[in-house]
């Protein structure tokens, strides 16, 4: 039985992904199962065959995360122009966060990524914001986010701005000025 390409990857691929992902299936496929021990006795077949089982099962574990992770990672191809570290203030000591920042696209916005740990969820049930700031005051919004309840967040974010007319980046919750976070 030939595993069917849609079924295991859908259909709402980016075509270059997609042609990308089919090499792949069609190598697998062409691979085949893995070629069976030749032992004679039964119970080392039994193992051997197991452990190509789980050696089988593990690896397509790991095509699959791969899959997942390209799938979801909304970075793909794009060029990182560089990334901003950012560490948790009195008010936040345990967060921690890498805002990466893509190339410059053609309409004139940053595209970014935030990647935040340890920002618990506030009490309050506001979002975070993620800042440019001058002179110690926000300056410009980039975003709005959440984080799980165990803190972390990889979210999408864009900044419309010239970077060099500001002093840094801070995350605060809406609402408030309180830094969180700051570069």
């Amino acid at each position: 039985m030939r595993p069917d390409f849609d079924e295991l990857v859908g259909t709402d691929l980016d075509q270059h992904e997609r042609a990308r992902l089919a090499r792949v299936h069609e190598l697998l496929v062409a691979a085949g199962p893995p070629p069976e021990a030749s032992v004679s006795a039964a119970a080392p077949r039994r193992r051997t065959r197991r452990g190509a089982l789980l050696a089988l099962a593990a690896a397509l574990s790991v095509t699959a995360f791969a899959l997942g992770a390209a799938l979801v990672d909304g970075s793909a191809g794009r060029a990182v122009d560089y990334e901003e570290s950012m560490e948790g203030t009195d008010a936040a000591p345990r967060a921690a966060a890498t805002l990466i920042v893509f190339e410059l696209d053609e309409a004139g916005n940053w595209p970014m990524e935030l990647r935040v740990t340890g920002l618990a969820p506030r009490t309050s049930g506001r979002p975070f914001e993620l800042w440019l700031t001058r002179d110690d005051e926000l300056a410009a919004l980039c975003g709005a986010f959440a984080t799980s309840p165990a803190g972390s967040a990889a979210v999408p974010m864009n900044a419309p701005y010239r970077f060099d007319d500001f002093d840094d980046w801070v995350v605060v919750e809406r609402g408030t000025t309180r830094p969180l976070l700051t570069t």
